[in-house]
């Protein structure tokens, strides 16, 4: 099968439609056209729906897409096992949204300056999101919660974070007194979480935290969580790097979670698609170095007095 013709399917898939597709791939539209006929005919069906705003997959054409996107990524890293020492290529890589914000400017700064020849796509979204992006080849590394870890993708450990309560001061009589919160305590608060595919509902669910359904609001979306707690909805749960705005704003509160304190682990992993290519260890030794240094700001949580590395 064709990989321009396949590269082409995958580029409409991404820009919606024909004519940015082929401004991207650098092609004139007919003959982008011309390699989708030649792929369907191939295949025997149709693997777009054509509309007036442009054009999105069929079934077929997204279950093709799935399965070519990894091989063609596959083959686009050859190049880097003639052993090229210099880190260089495009590296896809994933993050939780609260950590997206505190790792954009030194990744498109620091690490872009240090290796001009190494781009860098960033990522975000909530864990389970991540895990299934890396999982299906779109992403090259990512930072996953420990909780969404595969057999098949090769991780390490990058850091634990504290996962603090937060919200509005008025809504402080919801748990009276002060420091950290039973386990127990968070079945009788209004809740604001995602979903239970991802990692921080996973971690809470793995602590004995049993969040009452007709109290639970679930949110997929960290800017929505974020609104309705300041609109004093309910309670959330966010990892500490996530709340360094609230922990400065005296209108909220914040409260640790069980004693000793809930902890969520985060990995850095490796698409089990790619192999270690030196792109993959610049970015791998960037996304160590900034963690360390974030935990020396107290953004994230530092590490615990004699805690090892596992």
């Amino acid at each position: 099968m064709d990989q321009t013709r396949l590269r082409s399917l995958l580029a409409i898939a991404e820009h919606g439609g024909f004519g940015r597709a082929a401004a991207a791939l650098g092609l004139a539209q007919p003959s982008l056209s011309r390699q989708i006929a030649l792929l369907e005919q191939e295949i025997g069906r149709p693997l777009l729906y054509r509309h007036g705003r442009g054009a999105r997959l069929t079934e077929d054409g997204q279950r093709l897409a799935d399965a070519a996107r990894p091989l063609l990524a596959a083959l686009a890293s050859l190049p880097a096992a003639l052993d090229d020492p210099v880190p260089r290529g495009q590296v896809v890589l994933g993050v939780p949204t609260f950590m997206s914000v505190h790792l954009a400017e030194s990744i498109f700064g620091e690490l872009r300056q240090r290796h001009p020849q190494l781009h860098i796509r960033l990522v975000d979204g909530f864990s389970g999101f991540i895990n299934q992006w890396l999982t299906e080849g779109r992403l090259d590394i990512a930072i996953l919660y420990d909780s969404q870890r595969s057999r098949a993708i090769a991780a390490e450990v990058l850091a634990e974070e504290d996962l603090l309560l937060f919200a509005r001061r008025r809504r402080a009589r919801d748990l009276p007194g002060e420091g950290p919160v039973p386990v127990s305590a968070l079945a009788r608060l209004d809740l604001i979480l995602p979903d239970r595919q991802h990692g921080l509902r996973r971690a809470l669910h793995r602590a004995g935290a049993h969040p009452d359904p007709t109290l639970l609001l679930e949110v997929d979306s960290l800017s929505a969580i974020r609104a309705l707690v300041e609109r004093g909805i309910g309670w959330s749960v966010l990892p500490r790097a996530a709340l360094a705005r609230e922990a400065a704003d005296r209108r909220y509160i914040l409260r640790g979670i069980g004693s000793p304190p809930l902890r969520a682990r985060l990995m850095v992993a490796v698409s089990p698609m790619r192999g270690m290519t030196p792109a993959l260890r610049a970015v791998l030794a960037h996304l160590h170095a900034m963690t360390a240094r974030l935990q020396g700001l107290g953004i994230m949580t530092p590490p615990a007095a004699g805690a090892r590395r596992r």
